[in-house]
C-alpha cells in the first residue's frame, strides 16, 4: 500500500466531530478495560495518520488531527498521569487498567518528527499546541526514566528527549537521551545481548525509532550511539533468522504472532535483499520513517547460514541464556528459564514442508484458555533435543506479568493444560508408544516424550491433541468446575522432551526420569539432558 492508498484508507475512517480515524480494537485486553471489537478512535494511528497528511502537504486536515491529539493529553503536571495518553479517545489515562506511560514515547516521538520534518507546513498556534505537547511527553519520559533493559522504549524515549531538547531548547533533555543511549549499550555488552531479546516486533521497533533519530536529531554524539546500536540490532536479528523458513529462530522475549508477519518481511526483505516467502499477504503500510538499509556485511547473513547446522548460545540477561540450531530446513530455540506470558515464546521451532514455508512448534500453559504468566520453565537444549521442566509462581500476574495480580495470587482455575503443538498446513499426530507422540508435517517428525504430571496432587497422562488447525499433545492438568486456587500453596511437576528429527527416523528410547535431587527441587533426566526445578512454587521475580 503507497502513503496515498493508506492515507485514503483512513480519510474513509475519519470522523469530523472527533478529528480522528476510527477502528476496532483487535489489540491486547491488558491496560484497558475496553474488549476486542469496541469501536475505538486509537491516538497513536492519529499520530501516524498526521505524519502521512503533512507528507501529501495536507496541512489542514494535519492540524485538526494534532488539534485533537493535544486535547487527548494530561497536561496537569501535578498529576499521575502528566504527559501521556490514553490508547484511545474513548478512555483517557486514568480510566484505562492502568494507563501505558509508553504512550508518552509513542506520540511524543511521532509528534517531534512532526516539529523536525514539517513545522513549517503548520499555522503558529497548531505548531505551539504541538510544541506544548512534546514539552510535557518529554518531561514525562524524562520523570519516569525508563530501564534501559526496557530496550524498545529506552530507545525510543531517547530519541523523543534528543529531538525535543533540539527543538525545544533544552539542553538538560539531550544529555538524557544521549546517556539513555549509552545506558542500552552498556547493558547490552554486559549481557551479550538485549533484555528484550529476540524479537521480531521490537526488533523492529528500535531499527525505526533509530532511523527515526537519523531524520530528527542532529547532535553527532547522539547519532553515533544511534549508530552504533542500530547495528547491533541488525547484527541481533541476523544471527537467529533462519533463511530456510523466513523466521526468527527461537527463543523470543516478546512477540505478538507466531509467524513473521508479512510487513515486516517485507522491510527485512528491502533492506537486507534477502528473499522471503511469507504465508499471507499483509496491509503494505507505508514507511513514514525513511529506512537505512541493513550493514552489508551483515545483510548476506540474511541470504543463508554461515554453516549448518549450527547451535548458538546467547546470554540475554542475567538469567536467561538462549540456545538456537539451525538447519537448512528447520530450526529451533528454548530459553533455559523463562515464563510462560503470551509474549514469550520459550520453547518455538520452525521447518519448511512441500505445502507450508514454515510450520510452527510452540510449548504453552494455559489457564483457562489463555497464555499464563505465572507459569516457568527450565530447558537443557542440545541441538535438535530439549528436556523442558514447568512449575508455577505466586506474586505474578495472570494475562500480564504484572498488571493483574489477583489479591492473595488466588486464581480461579476451570482449566489448565500445558500443550505441545505443531501448526501449520498438514499437521497430524500420532502416538507411536504410550507417552510418546509425533508431530508430523512434511520431511519432519518433533517426537514429545512425556511422563505422567502432578498439579496439587492430582496425577494426569498426556494424549494426542488436534484441531484449530493444529496438531499437539498436551497433558490437561484441571478440566471442570471452577476452584480457587492459592498459588503459594500450587505444586505443579511436569515436564517433557523433545527432539525433531527426520520423518522416517526411529525416536530415542530412553526414559524421561523424575528424581528428589534435594529437599527442594526435583532433577528431571532424559537422553544426557537435566534440569532441576523447584518442587514448591516461587516468588515471581520478574
Amino acid at each position: 500500500m503507497g502513503l496515498d492508498a493508506y492515507v485514503a484508507e483512513l480519510d474513509a475512517r475519519y470522523e469530523a466531530d472527533v478529528h480522528m480515524p476510527w477502528s476496532l480494537f483487535t489489540g491486547n485486553e491488558y491496560h484497558t478495560r475496553l474488549r476486542r471489537g469496541t469501536r475505538v478512535h486509537q491516538t497513536k494511528e492519529a499520530a501516524d495518520y498526521a505524519i502521512a497528511l503533512l507528507r501529501l502537504g495536507r496541512a489542514d486536515r494535519a492540524a485538526e488531527v494534532l488539534d485533537a491529539l493535544a486535547g487527548l493529553q494530561v497536561t496537569d503536571p501535578l498529576s499521575e498521569h502528566y504527559g501521556i495518553w490514553g490508547w484511545f479517545l474513548e478512555e483517557p489515562p486514568g480510566q484505562m487498567a492502568p494507563a501505558d506511560w509508553n504512550w508518552a514515547d509513542f506520540i511524543g516521538v511521532r509528534l517531534a518528527q512532526v516539529l523536525a520534518v514539517h513545522d513549517t507546513l503548520l499555522d503558529r498556534g497548531v505548531r505551539e499546541r504541538v510544541r506544548a505537547a512534546l514539552r510535557h511527553a518529554a518531561l514525562a519520559i524524562f520523570r519516569r526514566n525508563a530501564d534501559p533493559g526496557y530496550t524498545n522504549i529506552a530507545v525510543m524515549g531517547a530519541v523523543t528527549t534528543a529531538a525535543a531538547a533540539e527543538i525545544l531548547d533544552l539542553p538538560f533533555l539531550l544529555d538524557f537521551g544521549r546517556r539513555r543511549l549509552r545506558a542500552v549499550l552498556a547493558l547490552h555488552d554486559r549481557n551479550g545481548g538485549f533484555t528484550e531479546y529476540n524479537s521480531p516486533a521490537y526488533g523492529r521497533v528500535v531499527l525505526e525509532e533509530l532511523e527515526r533519530a537519523a531524520l530528527i536529531v542532529a547532535d553527532d554524539g547522539f547519532r553515533a550511539a544511534a549508530e552504533e546500536l542500530r547495528r547491533r540490532t541488525w547484527a541481533a536479528l541476523a544471527e537467529r533468522f533462519h533463511p530456510g523458513t523466513g523466521q526468527l529462530a527461537g527463543p523470543m522475549s516478546r512477540a505478538y504472532h507466531d509467524w513473521l508477519q508479512p510487513d515486516l518481511a517485507a522491510y527485512l526483505t528491502a533492506q537486507t535483499g534477502a528473499p522471503i516467502q511469507v504465508r499471507e499477504k499483509g496491509t503494505g503500510a507505508p514507511l513514514l520513517v525513511p529506512p537505512l538499509p541493513c550493514p552489508q556485511e551483515i545483510a548476506e547473513r540474511f541470504s543463508a547460514l554461515t554453516e549448518a547446522p549450527v547451535q548458538l548460545r546467547t546470554r540475554f540477561t542475567a538469567t536467561t541464556t538462549g540456545t538456537s540450531w539451525l538447519a537448512e530446513d528447520a530450526c529451533l530455540g528454548s530459553a533455559d528459564e523463562e515464563c510462560a506470558w503470551v509474549q514469550r515464546r520459550p520453547l518455538l521451532g520452525y521447518w519448511r514442508t512441500p505445502e507450508d514455508p514454515a510450520v510452527v512448534l510452540r510449548a504453552r500453559m494455559l489457564l483457562n484458555g489463555h497464555d499464563l504468566s505465572a507459569a516457568w520453565c527450565r530447558q537443557h537444549q542440545d541441538g535438535p533435543r530439549v528436556l523442558s521442566a514447568w512449575w508455577l509462581s505466586y506474586d505474578s500476574g495472570d494475562v500480564h506479568p504484572e498488571l493483574d495480580r489477583p489479591p492473595g495470587s488466588v486464581f480461579h482455575v476451570s482449566d489448565l493444560r500445558l500443550r505441545v503443538s505443531l501448526q501449520g498446513r498438514g499437521a497430524t499426530v500420532r502416538e507411536p508408544r504410550d507417552g510418546v507422540f509425533a508431530l508430523m508435517a512434511g520431511e519432519r517428525q518433533a517426537v514429545v516424550h512425556t511422563v505422567p504430571a502432578e498439579f496439587v496432587g492430582i496425577a494426569s497422562t498426556w494424549r494426542a491433541r488436534e484441531g484449530d488447525g493444529a496438531a499437539g499433545a498436551e497433558v490437561v492438568l484441571y478440566s471442570g468446575p471452577s476452584v480457587p486456587v492459592d498459588f503459594h500453596q500450587a505444586r505443579l511437576h511436569a515436564a517433557f522432551a523433545l527432539e525433531l528429527i527426520q520423518a522416517g527416523r526411529q525416536p530415542h528410547t530412553a526414559a524421561l526420569t523424575a528424581s528428589r535431587e534435594a529437599a527442594a527441587t526435583i532433577r528431571w533426566s532424559w537422553d544426557g539432558l537435566t534440569v532441576s526445578t523447584p518442587i514448591d512454587p516461587t516468588p515471581f521475580d520478574r
